[in-house]
């Protein structure tokens, strides 16, 4: 189910001309090649006490728009047969909202980084030293405004190219 909710995502952005583009652009050309962003978790909550009582039932499902945080948890994966160089890494989280907006604020821990030569902005950081296998990254971001409705994007970046990206939809 998980990647039929992916590829109808994928398909509602090709076909309504990539709204998301009225803005701000989807990073699509500058895939990673030595590592990945794989098992996506994500949940949205009103409040950060919500944290502790959230179980898995959230993931991907229609959420209401009183939601205020976005709570992000996936693994840096290096690829297959590829030798990632280890050391300290920061990981960017882009969130885009339904609208095409950049969702960043810089008193929150947003800011800009450069992907392709292009300054982008991105939502939250964090930095980590890396050992070329598996790391869990976690990000726990409150928008100070509620999430619109629609599909919101997630990309995740690390070393100035895309490892990652998911979505979800808030009704």
């Amino acid at each position: 189910m998980k990647y039929l909710s992916l590829s109808l995502c994928s398909l509602f952005l090709m076909f309504a001309g990539l709204a998301v583009g009225q803005h701000n652009e989807v990073v699509k050309d500058v895939l990673s090649d030595k590592a990945r962003a794989d098992n996506f978790d994500i949940e949205l909550m009103k409040d950060i006490g919500d944290i502790n009582d959230t179980v898995n039932e959230m993931h991907h499902e229609p959420h209401k728009s009183s939601f205020k945080i976005v709570h992000v948890n996936f693994d840096v994966i290096a690829k297959e047969g590829v030798t990632s160089e280890g050391g300290f890494k920061t990981v960017m989280m882009r969130l885009i909202d339904s609208h095409g907006t950049d969702i960043y604020d810089p008193v929150a821990g947003g800011g800009f980084f450069m992907v392709a030569g292009k300054e982008r902005p991105y939502t939250y950081k964090q930095s980590f030293t890396y050992d070329g296998k598996k790391q869990h990254i976690e990000f726990l971001y409150k928008n100070p405004k509620k999430y619109h409705k629609g599909l919101h994007i997630i990309e995740i970046f690390m070393d100035g190219a895309k490892i990652g990206e998911e979505h979800f939809i808030i009704k």
